[in-house]
């Protein structure tokens, strides 16, 4: 009998098969889930995949660290724009395009005749995506405004919902909630490594990292673990820009200190020795065992991968 597959796993999948992948968030992102879009938008673009990442609403402040520039503000750019021209009166001979001075020309030459500007109008296309990825959103109706604005643009489309809450309707086609994660960013590591290996650069240790250090309070919550510092670690040795996440985070708009008054910050490194764990070249070390600590790859509930849902199911 066929193994059943984890609901991370049955994630990947619809990753591996996807051609044009939308990544939504809230209506008002956190810190957290801004990250793991611009994270997941980098490796999934690595890996081939057309990708649409959209925030309609307000950036959080880790957004002025992190390369944004590829985030839409709007659906518009995830559509095909298209130019009609009425032929019932007037053949058309020749087609051609030109790029002038950043301008696309089209040139239709008639066999007689000619066209009039009434005969030329244009629309949109339908919506290229066949995944979407909705990343830190416990219920639809928190959810991008995007939804609010066309509520049947998900219709028969798989929905990956990656949460850590344990309030989460689970909505999507896949499931992928874990409670016990610090962060969506800390849950998204599993799913890059089995995407796509050795593509975390310092761009995307930096995103993830930004999302994990949020989540935690600098590492001080109660949801920091030893796992989170594990990640942690990893996205530091992948050269995760730490300092500049804890300027972005947490000192900006905060009057400057005396320096003989300024609280020492923990590193890494200590914060991991509170643990008993020891960061090394190789990875991170049980300070007892001298344990090399693996991240587990396999995560979440099962779920059958026939048990599909979406938000707007069609009629």
């Amino acid at each position: 009998m066929q193994q059943e597959l984890t609901t991370k796993q049955q994630a990947v999948e619809l990753i591996k098969q996807a051609n044009h992948i939308l990544l939504v968030a809230g209506k008002q992102p956190s810190n957290d889930q801004l990250s793991a879009m611009a994270a997941l938008e980098i490796i999934l673009a690595r890996a081939g995949k057309q990708v649409s990442a959209i925030v309609t609403g307000e950036m959080p402040k880790i957004g002025s660290l992190l390369d944004t520039k590829r985030i839409s503000r709007d659906l518009s750019g995830i559509r095909d724009f298209i130019i009609r021209l009425d032929t019932s009166k007037v053949e058309v001979d020749k087609l051609r395009y030109e790029v002038n001075e950043g301008n696309i020309e089209v040139v239709i030459s008639p066999f007689a005749g000619n066209f009039s500007a009434q005969d030329a109008s244009f629309d949109y296309g339908a919506y290229k995506f066949d995944l979407v990825i909705v990343l830190g959103v416990s219920q639809i109706a928190k959810i991008d405004a995007i939804l609010e604005k066309n509520p049947t643009i998900f219709d028969g489309i798989h929905l990956i919902n990656i949460d850590t809450h344990r309030s989460n309707e689970l909505y999507g086609s896949v499931n992928f909630v874990d409670p016990q994660a610090s962060s969506v960013c800390e849950m998204l590591v599993s799913v890059i490594e089995s995407i796509a290996q050795g593509m975390v650069d310092n761009h995307v240790a930096t995103a993830l990292l930004a999302g994990i250090m949020s989540s935690t309070q600098g590492f001080t919550g109660s949801n920091t673990s030893a796992k989170s510092l594990t990640i942690a670690a990893q996205m530091m040795s992948a050269g995760a820009k730490q300092q500049e996440i804890v300027n972005a985070l947490f000192t900006q708009n905060k009057p400057a200190s005396k320096p003989d008054s300024a609280p020492k910050s923990e590193t890494i490194s200590e914060k991991l020795a509170k643990q008993g764990l020891e960061l090394t070249p190789v990875g991170v070390k049980d300070s007892d065992t001298g344990e090399i600590l693996q991240e587990k790859l396999e995560q979440g509930d099962k779920q059958s991968p026939k048990k599909f849902k979406n938000p707007n199911p069609k009629k």
